[in-house]
């Protein structure tokens, strides 16, 4: 197993970022929850087809752009990347948390 990298500078960077992302994230899980609660079902339902769709082209690019820039043969396993630190992992995860926590105590009109 790999040992996983040490934070770096640009990564806390990337860290807040990826808080902010969640938080917003989280925001919008509340307001969907709202709207359960409203009972705007076929809403719901056209938001969540548009976040496969873009969740589907994400990946299928990202895919995409790893064959065309590595080449078809994936690097030896001396060369693979470490994998990435545990802090970068949990910042959505954290960052929805905080977004839904906070959209109970008013963050969503903060934001908006």
């Amino acid at each position: 197993m790999h040992e996983r990298q040490k934070m770096q500078s640009f990564d806390w960077l990337i860290f807040v970022c990826l808080v902010a992302v969640g938080t917003y994230l989280g925001s919008a899980i509340d307001s969907m929850i709202d709207l359960a609660r409203a009972g705007s079902w076929w809403s719901i339902l056209f938001v969540l087809f548009l976040f496969a769709c873009a969740l589907a082209f994400y990946l299928l690019s990202g895919a995409v752009l790893e064959f065309l820039s590595t080449g078809r043969f994936t690097a030896p396993k001396q060369l693979q990347k470490r994998r990435r630190p545990l802090a970068l992992l949990l910042a959505v995860p954290a960052g929805i948390v905080i977004g839904i926590i906070g959209a109970q105590f008013g963050l969503t009109e903060m934001l908006v």
